[in-house]
């Protein structure tokens, strides 16, 4: 073998011993260094996902609970022009009987329960932002402007639902109660179930606060406050509409 071919055949063999294994190529999440993922860490991204599928349980809960309403309001509609018959007259006699609704206490309900989804609102975007600090590594600054607004909406929902207690004795002090009028029932039924509803909210959100005081994670309170402002408001909006319908469906 010429001295030209045999230099080509030692250069073509591995060098053994000596020398590190050569570069070894950089993943995400393996050796040491900045994998320049600095400030954007795998909560950050694991949040949005875990956000993202809240929603959606969220929007399908709310579509459930809008489903049961409607089908109460079609009930209730055609129960208004429901009768009884009379043995003695041999006819039938409606047994519907309007309603002479608090108003003053009931719009105050309903100012209550708007300015609990504006606190709500406001507590949501306070921690969006305290939030956004996090996820860059910088503590959240506290501001002058930053007040309790999580802890007025929990108030707010317990003054609406003392509201909602005091319309109730309203009518029992009429002799009116669940089982005197087709009227009062649906109004029992209808207030009664989105009371209970509701109730389910304010003990979300009660949790949340408690969190809050025991150091919970700033993204799990913002995605907590998130899901039940969407819930919260959906209340808010469901209420309005049951107000409408009791005083314009009254019969």
């Amino acid at each position: 073998m010429s001295p030209i071919a045999e230099h080509v055949e030692r250069e073509k063999k591995p060098k053994l011993g000596g020398g590190g294994p050569g570069k070894i190529p950089h993943r995400r999440g393996y050796g040491g260094g900045d994998n320049g993922d600095r400030g954007r860490p795998d909560d950050f991204h694991s949040g949005k996902d875990r956000l993202r599928r809240f929603r959606v349980g969220m929007i399908a809960g709310i579509v459930s609970v809008a489903m049961l309403f409607a089908g109460l309001t079609a009930v209730y509609l055609m129960r208004q022009g429901g009768f009884r018959w009379n043995s003695q007259m041999h006819t039938g006699m409606s047994d519907w009987h309007p309603l002479t609704l608090p108003y003053r206490l009931l719009f105050v309900n309903t100012l209550v329960l708007v300015l609990s989804s504006v606190t709500l609102e406001l507590a949501r975007r306070g921690l969006v932002r305290k939030a956004e600090f996090t996820s860059l590594g910088i503590l959240p600054p506290k501001l002058q402007t930053d007040l309790p607004w999580l802890g007025l909406t929990v108030l707010l929902g317990f003054g609406f639902l003392c509201g909602q207690i005091l319309a109730w004795n309203f009518f029992r002090h009429q002799g009116i109660s669940i089982a005197s009028y087709p009227s009062g029932s649906f109004f029992y039924l209808l207030t009664g179930l989105h009371a209970l509803h509701l109730s389910g909210g304010l003990i979300a959100l009660i949790c949340t606060l408690i969190g809050s005081w025991t150091r919970m994670k700033i993204d799990s309170q913002r995605i907590a406050v998130d899901i039940s402002g969407w819930y919260w408001h959906f209340m808010a909006v469901l209420w309005i509409y049951l107000f409408a319908l009791l005083h314009f469906a009254r019969g």
